[in-house]
């Protein structure tokens, strides 16, 4: 069904994921710096990996926030956080890195031996063999179950400290979310992401799976606190479905039967019910002191288990078709086109910019020769604005006469191109449409063909053992969890920068990046 997962054995995550040694200190002369590293979002299956960012770190004494060595093998856990302070401040203890290498021994160990079935099992004659992957997922169940309460211990320990309190995200929060307000303005929406995505990893009381639907529901919340603050939302994930394992993600297949929609739709229904559920319960807890609020997760937990265990089996009998809809076929050869023309299309195009370039500079020059009203007037700002759209024209004019003979050059150029463009796309027609092309739907047809050879690639290398946590059938939720977590340390997404936590002085949450 899939395609042997790509892996190096032996298994070593921190090569794969360029980790660098944990630092172990058992204490620092430098201040305690309140300051937490959340780690990136899952993308949507098959989307381009987002760029590293483009914006600079903030800095607290002379050190930038950016992400320590050592957390890129841990991008899944949720002690991703709590560990990060850990290292930041270099106040790891020695038993705590010790436990770190032990749990990430085990963690690796039980990989390995996923992969390795998973394997076999891509191998079987109907490309599956769905009795040996669940009788490892019966092996593997306690060895799991016990990674995951490790992984449990290990955060609230990386929390809590040996000699100081601080490392929790909630320890000097003052703001509190308002029960009685709807988060319509961009404050409180910031608040209520910023809430939402500390519970996934700081909140006592939560299972594994309610920590992951908390992270969804942050990812849905960012969005809308982005919106707010006038920012743009994530146009990729618009249209995408969260499944499982929690947030996986992927976008309605072509093709989808009436009844995998309407499971779909059962499946979002219910999954956005355990969301509502946790949200009101942060909000209505978010006051109360930390025992009671561990207490009433607890008690939300035992309630929503059942529904947790019953939405995995929904998931479970819509993976076979899914499965069948996201396998990889190539696309169509895109139309041909010499690389002769290529190559002059793009020096064309760098040389028009820079035409463009220097007529904008010299315009700009013009208008910045233009004097600034000495009146703070409407009329006299109107008056200075339409002088300086009157130098820019002129400016652009004089532009375009001094340089006439080279606008001339580049439009023959551009004439040139044309022509043969037309000429090789006279005996080509649209492999999808079968109609003919022209000079623009040829360049089009071929940009199409690349960019879905572009996401074939993606999908069929970095995404594949992606799709075989979501859809490959016979394994269970710690299964899914473990390989997802694989995969994306093995995506080696940039690491978002560190972000302050609340101080007790302030009264509105500061806005994250």
């Amino acid at each position: 069904m899939f395609p042997a997962p790509l892996r190096l054995v032996p298994l070593c995550l921190a090569v794969l994921a360029g980790a660098g040694p944990l630092r172990a200190q058992f204490w620092s002369d430098t201040p305690f710096a309140r300051v937490a590293f959340f780690p990136p979002g899952a993308p949507v299956f098959g989307a381009p990996l987002p760029p590293r960012p483009s914006q600079r770190p903030l800095w607290i004494d002379d050190r930038p926030l950016t992400a320590p060595d050592g957390l890129a093998t841990f991008v899944a856990e949720t002690f991703y956080p709590a560990l990060s302070t850990r290292l930041f401040n270099l106040k790891l203890d020695k038993k705590i890195e010790a436990r770190l290498h032990a749990y990430r021994t085990a963690r690796d160990r039980e990989l390995n031996a996923l992969l390795d079935r998973l394997h076999l099992a891509e191998a079987a004659p109907d490309g599956t063999d769905l009795a040996g992957l669940r009788a490892l997922a019966a092996e593997q169940a306690p060895r799991l179950a016990a990674l995951e309460q490790e992984a449990e211990k290990l955060r609230a320990d990386l929390v809590s400290g040996w000699w100081f309190t601080d490392g929790d995200w909630n320890g000097s929060r003052r703001w509190r979310l308002d029960p009685a307000k709807d988060f319509g303005n961009a404050a409180d929406a910031e608040a209520r992401f910023q809430v939402v995505r500390a519970a996934a990893y700081y909140q006592p009381g939560l299972l594994p799976a309610q920590r992951g639907l908390l992270r969804e529901l942050a990812t849905e919340l960012r969005d809308g606190a982005r919106k707010a603050r006038g920012l743009p939302g994530d146009r990729d994930a618009s249209d995408a479905i969260f499944f499982s394992p929690e947030t996986a993600r992927f976008r309605l297949p072509a093709g989808a039967t009436p009844a995998l929609r309407e499971k779909l739709a059962a499946f979002n229904g219910r999954k956005a019910a355990l969301k509502r559920a946790l949200l009101d319960t942060l909000v209505a807890q978010d006051k109360a002191g930390a025992e009671e609020r561990a207490a009433a997760f607890e008690a939300l937990a035992d309630t929503q288990w059942p529904e947790i265990v019953a939405l995995e089996a929904l998931a479970e009998q819509m993976r076979e078709e899914l499965a069948g809809r996201f396998a990889p076929t190539p696309p169509p050869p895109p139309p041909w086109v010499p690389k002769e023309i290529f190559t002059a299309i793009t020096a064309y195009n760098a040389d028009r910019d820079a035409y463009f370039a220097g007529m904008k500079a010299f315009a700009d020059s013009a208008a910045g020769r233009v004097y600034p009203p000495e009146s703070d007037s409407g009329d006299a700002e109107r008056q200075f604005q339409a002088q300086q759209a009157e130098a820019r024209r002129a400016a652009s004019l004089a532009y375009q006469r001094e340089h006439a003979d080279e606008f001339a050059k580049l439009h023959a150029r551009y004439q040139a191109i044309r022509e043969s463009l037309a000429t090789l796309a006279l005996n080509q027609v649209d492999r999808k449409t079968g109609k003919p092309l022209s000079a623009d739907t040829l360049l089009r047809a071929h940009a199409a063909s690349m960019a879905e050879f572009d996401a074939f690639g993606r999908e069929s290398v970095i995404y594949a053992n992606y799709r075989i946590a979501m859809l490959q059938p016979g394994l269970s939720p710690e299964q899914r969890r473990l390989l997802f977590g694989y995969t994306l340390a093995g995506l080696a997404q940039p690491l978002p920068f560190g972000e302050f936590m609340p101080q007790s002085s302030a009264k509105r949450p500061m806005a994250s990046p």
